[in-house]
């Protein structure tokens, strides 16, 4: 069988595949793309059995075929062709001639027989929101979201969907060292029944979710759960994530409760201070120490084998002198994430959590930090 793909479309979904392929299952049917063609489409699906990823391009076929692809090797020669069109040969053993022009290449293919089956979205979708809206709140909560080879729970984003009295939707990522709690009052309601919904989902489907979102004329976002899956329609994309089961943590008692910032700052210039002082660094480098007297704010790291460095900003700061030390990595996540132009850093004691929020969005953004003692 042959079919014509739009080179664009095409190198489009395949580099969004790849983000979703189990590289560990190497050449075996998790580390490559399933191709289905029928009169709907032809559907490009990839999965590592938590996440499911799938897009029907609209270039019907009545012939009804499905097989594997490895999505590396095709990428890479199909960014390397110039042409807007290409033509594939599928012959009966699945190997596909890719030709493009005068330049043709040849990949071994797979038989889908041993090809998990894709679940479909949850039905019916609950909530649909700006897709802008949801590429902020994930920029925000990324950063916090522990690795997947942390505690299990803290590889969670927790999602909340709620009416607070307007449509909201909550994200939650926590590390154990850092926390971020990001909300927008946005979105709607698909169903006629407006209960509170969490769902718990992976960081890696958080990831995904965010490359989905195109930067120009972004859809809205449909999202579904059941007991055991989360569900996402992001235009012509259908994104399934295994929910995550488990206690999350409880995080409101770590939130401080002082109600005057002891800093408040431009946000760009206390980050641009962060990333000049922190040019001593390595794995002897002592915690970044922030020094908080009337009006200034002095930051100072040292190294034993680097040497020191020392700045000094004038800003407005609380009457009371302080310090405090931190790793200066999550105080750039933290500002680089947060929205707003102004920082306002909130801190009962130097061994208690840090919060960092924007007095522009106080109740929609707060980013805690667990401090790191200082020597003394």
């Amino acid at each position: 069988m042959t079919i014509e793909f739009p080179r664009t479309m095409l190198l489009q979904t395949l580099k969004l595949m790849n983000g979703v392929l189990n590289r560990k299952g190497g050449s075996g049917p998790l580390g490559m793309v399933h191709v289905s063609t029928g009169p709907s489409g032809v559907r490009l699906a990839a999965t590592d059995l938590e996440l499911g990823l799938q897009r029907t391009l609209p270039i019907p076929l009545m012939e009804e075929r499905a097989f594997l692809i490895p999505d590396a090797p095709i990428y890479d020669f199909i960014k390397e062709l110039s042409t807007e069109t290409l033509r594939w040969s599928i012959d009966d053993h699945h190997s596909i001639t890719i030709t493009s022009g005068s330049a043709k290449a040849k990949f071994k293919g797979m038989s889908d027989d041993n090809y998990p089956a894709l679940p479909p979205l949850p039905d019916p979708l609950l909530f649909s929101l700006p897709a802008t809206d949801l590429a902020h709140l994930l920029t925000e909560t990324l950063p916090a979201v522990g690795e997947a080879g942390a505690r299990f729970i803290l590889n969670a984003i927790k999602l909340t969907l709620s009416n607070t009295p307007s449509p909201t939707l909550e994200l939650v990522g926590t590390d154990g060292h850092r926390l971020v709690i990001t909300r927008r009052n946005t979105g709607t309601w698909l169903t006629p029944e407006h209960k509170t919904q969490t769902l718990l989902i992976p960081k890696k489907a958080g990831k995904v979710l965010h490359t989905l979102i195109p930067d120009k004329e972004p859809p809205l976002i449909a999202i579904g759960l059941n007991d055991s899956l989360a569900g996402f329609r992001i235009g012509e994309y259908l994104l399934t994530s295994r929910q995550l089961t488990g206690n999350y943590p409880h995080y409101q008692g770590i939130i401080p409760k002082v109600t005057a910032p002891r800093l408040t700052i431009q946000k760009s210039t206390f980050e641009d201070s962060i990333r000049r002082v922190s040019v001593i660094g390595g794995k002897d480098t002592k915690p970044m120490e922030l020094s908080i007297t009337d009006n200034h704010l002095t930051l100072h790291t040292s190294n034993l084998d680097l040497g020191e460095a020392t700045e000094t900003l004038e800003t407005a700061t609380d009457q009371q002198p302080f310090k405090a030390g931190f790793n200066a990595q999550y105080l750039l996540d933290a500002l680089e994430s947060m929205p707003g132009e102004q920082c306002q850093l909130f801190m009962e004691s130097p061994q208690t959590p840090c919060l960092l929020t924007t007095p522009e969005q106080p109740a929609q953004f707060q980013h805690i930090i667990m401090p790191l003692a200082l020597a003394a």
